[in-house]
């Protein structure tokens, strides 16, 4: 349910090389601010979460708690603590998540699948930057920074009905908006690589040597998993199995034939190419190592404009 400053590898971060996202974790983390993280699963957002808390510099400790594998009738006790006899089974007084995050950081993981019974509670421990353990009306100070994730739009919930908007407002001061890795495919074939000698050398193992043609499917594929699924992909292939399958969950653009899907991943380039330099054509030539010639055709090709 909670774990304290788990192994995170810091290649997830791949997102790093956005140079704005970078810029604005760095300021974000000096700053004694809330924190909202939205990605899809496996985009590194407990990784983020944790680099935020080491580059705070904030001494305490880094509290991970993923808001959707506490049963809710236990919740409460988990987050806020229990005294001595407030409920049948509560032999002593322990703390909590909260309070054993005193100066340092609360990571609360799927927070859009917090009950809203709870939100309203973690909502005043967010106001009043203190905690009252269960059976107690003794107010604990707490000094801490909250960081939350969430995979859905928070937004879309408090439209729904289904998160409380003066809690999504209260957590919304920054927000951090991580990319899925089918959208960084520049990414996909060195993450890999990388990943397989982890792996090779966790196991023992010579580092085998990935052929043309796999190279060419890891780009194509869709990655629904992200970094999590690429990793997971590495470890497969070290071990001498097939690393790809066919899961029902692969998006359905993976029936496109491959010179259809490379197309695609040129275009995707060019274009994030285009944007990072403003359209600064003598820039983008520079980073992608082509003649402006080639770009044009290649833009014209492609549609781009």
């Amino acid at each position: 349910m909670g774990s304290f400053r788990p192994d995170k590898e810091p290649s997830s971060l791949y997102f790093f090389d956005d140079t704005q996202l970078h810029a604005t974790v760095r300021n974000a983390a000096a700053q004694n601010i809330d924190i909202m993280l939205h990605g899809e699963t496996g985009t590194g957002k407990d990784t983020l979460a944790e680099h935020l808390h080491t580059l705070s510099g904030r001494r305490g400790r880094y509290i991970a708690l993923n808001c959707a594998a506490i049963p809710e009738g236990l919740a409460e006790s988990q987050l806020f603590g229990v005294t001595q006899g407030a409920f049948t089974g509560a032999l002593q007084s322990r703390a909590g998540f909260i309070e054993a995050s005193d100066k340092g950081t609360l990571y609360l993981d799927e927070i859009d699948s917090m009950p809203l019974t709870l939100q309203a509670k973690l909502l005043r421990v967010l106001e009043t930057r203190g905690v009252e353990r269960l059976g107690s009306t003794t107010f604990i100070p707490v000094d801490m920074r909250v960081i939350a994730s969430a995979q859905t739009s928070l937004a879309k919930l408090v439209a729904q009905g289904h998160f409380r908007c003066d809690l999504y407002y209260r957590l919304n001061v920054v927000n951090l908006h991580l990319p899925p890795l089918r959208e960084r495919r520049e990414y996909i074939t060195p993450l890999f690589m990388e990943f397989i000698q982890r792996e090779a050398r966790h196991f023992n193992s010579s580092i085998p040597v990935p052929n043309t043609s796999l190279l060419q499917q890891i780009i194509c594929h869709d990655w629904p998993g992200n970094v999590r699924e690429l990793r997971s992909a590495a470890k497969r292939f070290v071990l001498g199995l097939p690393p790809l399958d066919t899961s029902p969950c692969e998006h359905e653009s993976t029936i496109l034939n491959l010179k259809m899907r490379l197309q695609q991943i040129e275009k995707q380039l060019i274009a994030d190419c285009m944007r990072r330099h403003f359209n600064c054509i003598d820039s983008v030539v520079i980073e992608l190592g082509i003649a402006k010639r080639t770009l044009y055709h290649r833009m014209k090709q492609l549609d781009i404009y």
